[in-house]
């Protein structure tokens, strides 16, 4: 990610309501449901879409927490 996207999903948690549920990689999130659509609910035929997801959702937590060490969040 870059640092232009980190400032965004951050702004975005500044905004966005308590209750909302803000997904940090919308991209990979479409790409899946699309693939899952696609393929009848068969989640093995879009396992590499899924893994993209937790790949995207790790390096994003790891970023957080690193930007909450340094005190930016």
């Amino acid at each position: 990610m870059t640092d232009q996207t980190l400032k965004e999903i951050h702004q975005s948690f500044k905004v966005k309501q308590s209750s909302k549920f803000l997904d940090p990689c919308p991209k990979e999130t479409a790409a899946a449901m699309k693939c899952l659509d696609s393929n009848n609910y068969n989640k093995s035929k879009c396992q590499d879409l899924f893994l993209q997801y937790r790949e995207c959702k790790k390096k994003w937590l790891k970023e957080r927490r690193e930007l909450r060490r340094k005190g930016l969040l």
